[in-house]
């Protein structure tokens, strides 16, 4: 069955959560009292876990190849790009005065401003969602075969 990479990425959710709640029955029903009777069919259940959890293997490949390309890569290098802005300091002088190993003032100075910064951060977020507008409009017309184990 051909469904959407967006389809494709709701259903790996399901996927995933239903291989969670099967585990916890597992755990929950494998070592019981002689005398309690068992909820589930133990070795069923994980048969069950098994076949789900090659299922998702099986969709997760496909997503990903499905979605090689530039979006993703120019994703990850804005992801990159964002993380290291985070990190530059903004301020030239110095709020809390720092002194080195003899006692002298510290006075830094940045070469870019607060103002041109938070500028190149507000680009970066707009290319980025120009990108996922992009990614989403890719998932959505993008087709994969995947036959759902979940009915």
């Amino acid at each position: 069955m051909k469904i959407s990479i967006a389809q494709a990425l709701k259903e790996k959710q399901r996927l995933a959560g239903e291989i969670a709640c099967l585990w916890q029955l597992f755990l929950n029903e494998n070592s019981c009292l002689a005398t309690h009777k068992r909820k589930i069919d133990v070795k069923q259940t994980l048969q069950t876990i098994e076949h789900y959890t090659a299922k998702l293997v099986e969709l997760k490949t496909k997503i990903s190849l499905a979605n090689q390309g530039e979006h993703l890569a120019n994703m990850q290098r804005l992801d990159a790009v964002k993380k290291q802005h985070a990190k530059i300091a903004e301020t030239s002088g110095s709020e809390d005065p720092e002194r080195d190993c003899h006692g002298d003032l510290i006075e830094r100075t940045a070469v870019f401003s607060e103002g041109r910064l938070e500028t190149m951060r507000q680009q970066l977020r707009r290319e980025a969602d120009a990108l996922q507008d992009k990614i989403d409009a890719h998932n959505a017309r993008v087709q994969i075969d995947f036959e759902t184990p979940l009915k």
